[in-house]
Order: C-alpha cells, then structure tokens, then sequence
C-alpha cells in the first residue's frame, strides 16, 4: 500500500446500502458465533442467494453507545458470494474500515439505511443483500454485504487553541472550525516537528493504530493547500503504518481529541522534486499539517498465512 494520506471515499454513503426490509433471502443469513474483535464475522445462509429487492437483516444488535442523528461513525464491511456463502473480501484485514455520517443526505437518499442507524448501538452488525451486485462474483447471485458499526466518532476538537511554535505559522480557524494556516515564513525546520496546539484528553495514540483524523495539509514552499479532508466532506481513517513516516511519528503518543501541528521535513515526507518526478501526484518538499486526532483504535492484524483479501467497495461516489 502507498504511504499516502487519503480518505476511504470523499462522499461518503456506503454503496450497497439497505433499502427495503428484511425479505427471504436475507433473512436465512445467521452469524457463525460472536465474532473476534477485529475480525471478519463468519456467516451462514441459504444457497444460492438472488434477491430481486435490497433487502437487510440485523444480524447482531450491538451495546455500546447509542446512535443518533448527525453521528459519524467507523464501519467495517466483509463481503461473501451469494452462491456459496465464501468470503471474497473484507475491509477488517486493512484496518481502517469505512467513515459514514448519518446525515440528511443519507435521510433523502436512502431512509432505510438512516432508520436502521439511527437508534441503533455501537456494535450493531447488519447483513445486507441488492440486485445491483448480481453477477459481480461471476455468476448470477448476488452478494451478501456485512457492516459492523465498530464505534461512533467525535467530529470536532473542543477546547481552546494555543500558539504555534515558534518557527512554524500561524494556525487559525475559519467560522466552520477548519484550521486555516499562514503562509509559512523562512526555511522549514530540518527536523519533525511534532505540537499540541489543543491537547485533549483521550486514549494516546499506540503505534500502528488506525487512526480517525480530520486534517489541512501545505507546502512549506509557497503555503498552498494540497490536501485536506474537509474538502472531501469526511474525516479519514488510516493505519499509522500505511502513511508518511512525519504521521507515524508526528503522531504516536498523542491524545484523542487533539489538535496537533506537524512540521514534515522532506526525508519524512514524500521526497523530493528529483525523487518524485514532475508527474508525481504527491507534493515535494518539506510539508505542515494541522491533524485533529478524533478517534484511534487497534489496528487487526491479518492472518500471517494469508496475504491481505481484496477490499470490498462499500461506498460509492
């Protein structure tokens, strides 16, 4: 996987969404036992699976917090073909599962899929089956989607910020709340350069964590914006192993609910202009971050013997 910063999807509504309620096709899926934490639920259910309507079925009611309207939340999502009830692909492998925000959009969009979140609980696991995946495994079947609701996320900081370091520019906050950062001003420190600027009071973040974070990214060259989720409408979630070596260690040790600058100097960041090439997506150079820290969870570990699965798409543009 590229060491790059990037959201799982910018418009975040999960591709197979539930629609409709619970028919005879997917009522027949049970889960195999509880499963592991971290791991992708084992499922049964009759064969082959053809629905001619999206239909959802809870599989697993969950008892964490409550969900509520306007909650954003972490998902994770296995996949299973219709036709023999086989895996073929999940996201729990990869860590940093699937960002949804139970929004008006999903409301309109999609009441079915908003109605079944809203009142439900953390750890609520919901199969889901649609016409629309009919023939996507290589026969006539039709998949059967599981998403397990790991968690619900805040999606602000509170609390006042401080100053910038000295040596770094100035960070302010636009009326929305997004960090807005200055042009930066003389040469960028050799060295990370790693600082609260709100120091909040959660979890420290462990090292390959998979981390839920709102963040602006800039060049320290000329200040210009080159990245930022805000502009993709959706926090990002990444495995701290999967990103720039400035996130890995930038990161590590701080708290949830924090707002963090991070001053990346090039040999901890992208690279170079020579190194990248004039056609490289990513931006040379030494690079500022402003990273607001929502969540952190242990990252699973994938089976040793297997190589990652293919990732199931449960969200679509």
């Amino acid at each position: 996987m590229r060491k790059t910063l990037t959201t799982s999807g910018a418009a975040l509504s999960l591709m197979l969404l539930l629609a409709g309620c619970s028919g005879p096709g997917v009522d027949s899926v049970e889960l195999s036992g509880d499963p592991e934490p971290g791991k992708a639920p084992s499922i049964t259910f009759e064969t082959p699976l053809n629905v001619e309507e999206a239909d959802a079925k809870v599989l697993r009611e969950g008892d964490g917090a409550e969900l509520a309207e306007g909650d954003t939340l972490l998902l994770q999502a296995a996949l299973y073909k219709g036709s023999d009830a086989t895996s073929i692909g999940e996201t729990y492998s990869r860590g940093a599962g699937q960002v949804l925000k139970l929004e008006a959009e999903l409301k309109e969009s999609i009441p079915e899929m908003y109605d079944a979140l809203v009142g439900a609980k953390e750890g609520a696991i919901v199969a889901y089956s649609s016409p629309e995946t009919s023939g996507a495994a290589g026969d006539d079947s039709t998949s059967v989607e599981v998403y397990e609701v790991v968690r619900k996320i805040p999606t602000e900081i509170e609390g006042e910020m401080q100053d910038s370091p000295k040596g770094l520019p100035e960070v302010t906050e636009n009326e929305e709340g997004v960090p807005t950062v200055a042009k930066p001003e003389g040469k960028a420190p050799g060295k990370l350069v790693s600082e609260y600027l709100v120091e909040g009071d959660g979890e420290e973040v462990a090292e390959g964590d998979t981390v839920i974070a709102h963040y602006v990214g800039v060049k320290w060259s000329d200040g210009e914006t080159f990245d930022s989720s805000y502009d993709k409408g959706a926090p990002a979630s990444f495995p701290l192993d999967n990103v720039i070596e400035g996130w890995q260690k930038g990161l590590e040790g701080k708290k949830e609910g924090s707002r963090v600058v991070l001053s990346v100097p090039v040999d901890q960041a992208y690279g170079t202009e020579k190194e990248l090439g004039k056609d490289s997506e990513y931006p040379a150079g030494s690079l500022l971050f402003v990273v607001d820290i929502l969540a952190a969870v242990e990252t699973p570990e994938p089976p040793a013997e297997e190589k990652p699965s293919p990732e199931p798409s449960p969200t679509r543009e």
